[in-house]
């Protein structure tokens, strides 16, 4: 039963994946008669596709009954990665309202609104730090206290009770809560941020991601001053210098990337749904047990289906990346990475296009 399943979620979940994001892209006003036709279009082509990626690795057939789990979990995964990718190319081709002349002035705006309002967004994040220690006592000394006492007590947890085994454990652990409270915490202000700024939007024009990049900014800060932490606490432990530490910029530089396009994409939603703030704080609250917030996924889960969760878990990965070259002197899987930073690029192209298109309603509903 459960490999019939995965059969069917191998050949289908791709393709509706693909056709969910193609109708996204259309704004939904698609005939019912032309979404039938692209969903038997992109289940045609995404197969055939995924199909010719597994013969030019060896896998010359299609047989179901000599298929591993590893091999079913993998053609769903990479599936769905190019489900983010192949609509936009199918729009080119078949939607009149999408062209390439289109992107290039969406990109030219996004770009050009970048440089415009990053001043203000800067100036913006400086207040919000500002306010947030103002009149008290210990001032920023906060920002250290929270995520130190955290990682004392899951090193407990994690490294006494459950007797956890990775190497320089204490800053393994606040390597992962920097990483997934600088995620978490901008996913979940995302949400409010457009309801949450009235004044602001109502008085003056400004791309509405500009809210959401200051945010980041405020977290970005506060997770630097983690990260010099982290950088005292190995001297501590004395942890090898190598030059592949100099990998963690770029994957910082990715996750950054991925946050502010799952950011943007949940801030349009969350002004339409005024509930969406719920069921996003328990959302994350489950994937932070399976990003290796406080163990590491590919050591802890059973093979192959920690390594696999590692990888096609964009947080998981990156803080697995990042780990890896501070700690260890690894690099990370270099393909895998050029992937979430492709995948990163497109959220991050769909949430700016999704913004453009909608935020003249934003005013209205809020």
């Amino acid at each position: 039963m459960i490999y019939a399943l995965l059969n069917i979620a191998m050949l289908a979940a791709p393709p509706v994946f693909a056709w969910m994001i193609h109708n996204y892209l259309r704004h939904g006003d698609l005939s019912g008669r032309r979404k039938a036709v692209f969903l038997g279009v992109y289940i045609v082509l995404m197969n055939v596709i995924l199909f010719a990626a597994s013969w030019l690795r060896g896998v010359k057939t299609l047989d179901f009954n000599q298929m591993t789990v590893t091999y079913r979990l993998k053609w769903i995964g990479l599936g769905i990665v190019l489900g983010f990718v192949l609509p936009f190319f199918v729009c080119l081709l078949t939607e009149e309202q999408i062209t390439l002349g289109g992107f290039r002035r969406y990109i030219l705006r996004f770009t050009s609104d970048i440089r415009r309002y990053f001043p203000y967004a800067m100036q913006s994040a400086r207040a919000d730090l500002e306010s947030e220690v103002s009149g008290s006592y210990l001032n920023w000394l906060w920002w250290l206290i929270e995520p130190v006492c955290m990682m004392l007590i899951y090193a407990v947890i994690f490294g006494v009770i459950f007797s956890a085994s990775e190497p320089y454990f204490t800053v393994f652990i606040f390597i992962g809560l920097t990483m997934w409270g600088f995620f978490s915490r901008n996913v979940s202000a995302s949400v409010d941020i457009v309801r949450g700024s009235r004044d602001i939007i109502t008085r003056i024009y400004m791309p509405k991601f500009v809210l959401l990049l200051s945010k980041m900014l405020v977290n970005g800060f506060k997770a630097l001053v983690s990260f010099c932490v982290v950088i005292c606490m190995m001297i501590v432990y004395r942890v090898p210098v190598t030059a592949r530490m100099l990998w963690a910029i770029p994957v910082l530089a990715v996750l950054f990337l991925f946050t502010f396009g799952v950011g943007t994409i949940m801030m349009h939603y969350g002004v339409y749904v005024s509930d969406l703030g719920y069921i996003t704080g328990i959302v994350l609250q489950m994937l932070s047990y399976f990003t290796g917030t406080f163990y590491s996924l590919a050591n802890r889960i059973p093979a192959p289906f920690g390594e696999i969760l590692e990888q096609f878990n964009p947080v998981a990965f990156l803080i697995a990346a990042f780990r890896n070259a501070m700690l260890y002197g690894k690099s990370p899987a270099i393909p895998i990475l050029l992937l979430w930073t492709f995948v990163s690029v497109v959220l991050v192209a769909l949430g700016a296009f999704t913004v453009y298109s909608n935020e003249n309603a934003y005013v209205k509903v809020i």
